[in-house]
């Protein structure tokens, strides 16, 4: 079964708000989540707007899904509460879903899938800068398996980045000794002294 995304979600913008050099609650940007969508911890996150009404209404609550409108890279990205009170960015669609039939880490993934990105970008417009419309977005198709198959597709999905992140770390240490290797054979050195 695949409905739209407007049927199954709540679909909102980040706000504008000029960040001040204190505050009560946190600015999210695209810059504080990778490429996979993932929360850098990395990231300098500091508390920098002050909470009113106008900010409260736009709170993020656990599994809202914060999704890059702007730019070529559409990825999206997961809110989770131990981040602290935030606000998304304008950089960001907020898909918050109404139906307890879909597992927010399963949209996260459907959406960061190259077949999704390519849809994305696709319906993005701009000769500058892409932009995707909320319109857009509403409408693009979402499958919606049984839960033990959400369930199931997340696992497979969470032990494919493990795995990603293994290979990447086996090629920068790699990518790390040959150009050591080398540096070392271009500076007249034997090999069997390397």
């Amino acid at each position: 079964m695949k409905k739209p995304l407007h049927q199954i979600a709540q679909i909102t913008t980040g706000v504008y708000q000029k960040e001040g050099s204190g505050g009560e609650i946190y600015y999210l940007q695209a810059k504080h989540f990778d490429e996979h969508g993932r929360f850098r911890q990395e990231a300098p996150l500091t508390k920098s707007l002050e909470l009113d009404k106008r900010l409260d209404k736009h709170l993020l609550i656990e599994g809202d899904i914060l999704l890059v409108a702007k730019g070529i890279a559409n990825r999206a990205c997961l809110y989770k509460e131990q981040i602290g009170q935030a606000v998304a960015s304008s950089t960001f669609f907020v898909i918050r879903l109404k139906e307890q039939s879909l597992m927010p880490d399963y949209l996260l993934w459907l959406l960061n899938t190259q077949r999704y990105q390519k849809l994305l970008q696709s319906l993005s417009k701009g000769t500058q800068v892409q932009s995707l419309s909320k319109k857009a977005l509403s409408s693009i198709q979402i499958p919606i398996p049984s839960m033990e198959e959400q369930q199931e597709i997340i696992k497979v999905a969470q032990q494919w980045l493990i795995e990603q992140r293994f290979m990447d770390n086996l090629k920068k240490s790699k990518d790390r000794y040959y150009e050591h290797l080398l540096l070392f054979l271009a500076n007249g050195k034997n090999r069997k002294n390397a």
